[in-house]
């Protein structure tokens, strides 16, 4: 089924003129929409949601478009729904460490924000500070931060959702102890835009720490790296990220090309005095690392170019799953907090089910973060376990399949 010139006529009728856009700016997998939009409020996303949905199109939600590449391919795109317009940052109470934003603000645009206050969101998701706050929610991706810091679902105080039926749906509110309708924002934290649009945003934000240092420390190998990454956990120091870097990983952000862990250092100058002091009795050869160091990690781990596979893993086998990954020829590192490794390189789509099997039978889970389209055709890109419920949720909030209509799989 393609999308009628009439059925394209009762969108551009839905909302002002000089909102559309040209579709060939949002070429997705190589497919090009039939029309775009870039709308500048929550309620002009709801008009044209609910004006797709009674004529049968389908609608793609796009900020920076940085995680294009998780999920399946979409099934049919009809509409890209440019949501960079939404980029007000609604009120910021600094007393308060609360914040609402559009969903099109950009983080990076975000922390500066927060920053000429002292602030700021403590959420650190691949490539890096360019993904907007609607994409952030969406796609939940997270980084080094992750197990030492709240996820970013953890952080929302509030949300406002736009809905096919043409409705803006509002959960939780502004403030910290206002905690109503928390499981529904919590909800569409990571449901990839399939359940709704994410309009707007409310945050608790922390403090800015005062230090922050970046130490690189080396062992005789790869297992002994893990060894002294958990080392460096159980003693309860001021550090915020704590990355088992295989060879090639640690190659790839532009450090020497032998495995190591990376230690982000963050606290008041006291904490901060005596976690580095720790950190040398635990590695005397420990040395300082370019701060430029965990960007280039983020970007490495979103690709182009090159899949890349999220996998979770009991953290007492993280070094020999990096090391696993790195024999195979992939770059491979671990957040250690987070239990989570990631690799980057060339995959056969047989390699890519036979990790997912080895992962599940440790009680983790594989998940495809960057691939092809073909790749992501062949192999689910989410595994099983959460389709059942992905169905009904999709079943309740979409049940036309307006929005992003196969990226969770077949008839999701």
């Amino acid at each position: 089924m393609t999308a009628t010139a009439t059925d394209l006529d009762r969108l551009r009728h839905a909302l002002p003129r000089d909102l559309e856009r040209s579709s060939q700016h949002y070429v997705v997998d190589g497919v090009t929409p039939a029309i775009a939009f870039a709308p500048n409020d929550g309620s002009e996303v709801a008009a044209l949601l609910h004006a797709a949905d009674e004529a049968g199109l389908t609608v793609a939600p796009l900020g920076a478009r940085t995680a294009t590449g998780l999920g399946r391919p979409l099934a049919r795109y009809d509409v890209a729904l440019d949501l960079r317009g939404l980029e007000r940052v609604i009120e910021y109470v600094p007393e308060d460490l609360v914040v609402t934003v559009q969903a099109g603000v950009t983080l990076a645009t975000l922390q500066a924000t927060l920053r000429e206050h002292g602030q700021y969101l403590p959420t650190d998701p691949s490539p890096g500070d360019e993904v907007t706050v609607g994409g952030l929610l969406a796609s939940a991706r997270s980084g080094a931060w992750r197990g030492h810091l709240p996820a970013a679902r953890d952080l929302i105080l509030g949300m406002a959702v736009a809905l096919p039926s043409g409705d803006v749906v509002h959960s939780g509110g502004r403030v910290v102890k206002n905690v109503t309708g928390f499981d529904m924002h919590r909800m569409h934290t990571g449901a990839l835009g399939a359940l709704g649009v994410v309009v707007e945003a409310t945050f608790k934000l922390t403090p800015l720490p005062a230090v922050t240092r970046t130490l690189l420390l080396s062992a005789a190998n790869i297992e002994a790296c893990g060894d002294l990454a958990r080392r460096v956990w159980d003693a309860s120091l001021a550090v915020r990220a704590i990355t088992v870097l295989g060879a090639r990983a640690a190659d790839g952000v532009m450090l020497p090309p032998v495995p190591a862990v990376l230690v982000e250092v963050a606290g008041s100058p006291a904490s901060a005095e005596r976690t580095l002091r720790e950190l040398r009795s635990l590695a005397p050869s420990a040395g300082e690392a370019p701060v430029e160091t965990w960007g280039r990690l983020r970007r490495l781990a979103a690709g182009p170019g090159a899949t890349v596979l999220r996998l979770g893993i009991p953290p007492a086998e993280v070094e020999t799953t990096v090391a696993a990954l790195e024999r195979s020829g992939m770059a491979a590192w671990a957040h250690l907090a987070a239990g989570v490794v990631i690799a980057r390189g060339d995959i056969a789509a047989s390699e890519v089910e036979a990790l997912r099997a080895l992962a599940v039978e440790r009680g983790g889970f594989l998940q495809i973060e960057v691939a092809s389209a073909a790749l992501r055709k062949a192999v689910d890109p989410m595994g099983e376990q959460e389709r059942l419920l992905v169905a009904a949720l999709k079943q309740q909030f979409d049940p036309r399949g307006t929005l992003n209509p196969g990226r969770w799989g077949a008839g999701l």
